[in-house]
């Protein structure tokens, strides 16, 4: 397995539609506030500071360029009222249950996936990390819940792992 290098492209379907997910609600929310994209970015700014979100976030994440952090999804769906899940999912497989959720438990979600499958594969830690294609570092850190992972770890792992990135970011499948 090829190890995963953030600087290179690399085919991420789960990313893209993670991503695509996540501009069309933004765009959606936008939409029905009646905002402009300046008055949307100003809205979600309230929220940040000038380091952790910046126009340029918001202008790449409609076009799909730009490789989120949960945290950056948290961000957004705290100033928009909503949940990590909300913008990370379609409407159409959300349960009720998923609108509680928030970056944490979503963090403790993939730990647990990870964990879970180490433990039915009867791998070291070492082996999982390079079956994603990461660092034992990052690794560890996913397992215990404390990397802000990006949309494209996640899409990755999901792919490597053979899971949907729904049963990652959830703890399991939505039922629909």
């Amino acid at each position: 397995m090829e190890k995963y290098d953030p600087r290179t492209t690399l085919e991420n379907p789960e990313r893209d539609a993670m991503q695509a997910q996540i501009a069309a609600k933004l765009e959606e929310e936008r939409t029905r506030r009646k905002l402009t994209n300046r008055d949307f970015v100003a809205l979600i700014k309230r929220f940040a500071s000038e380091k952790e979100f910046s126009y340029r976030t918001y202008f790449l994440t409609m076009r799909h360029e730009q490789n989120l952090t949960l945290g950056t999804v948290a961000l957004f769906a705290r100033a928009l009222e909503i949940s990590v899940a909300e913008l990370l999912l379609p409407a159409a497989v959300l349960e009720p249950w998923m609108k509680r959720l928030d970056l944490q438990q979503v963090k403790d979600n993939i730990a647990r996936a990870v964990d879970g499958y180490r433990k039915r594969k009867n791998l070291m830690k070492k082996d999982v990390a390079d079956v994603i294609g990461i660092s034992v570092v990052t690794y560890y850190k996913i397992e215990q819940a404390q990397q802000n992972l990006t949309l494209a770890i996640i899409g990755l792992i999901a792919s490597r792992l053979g899971m949907p990135p729904a049963a990652l970011l959830l703890g399991r499948l939505p039922k629909r």
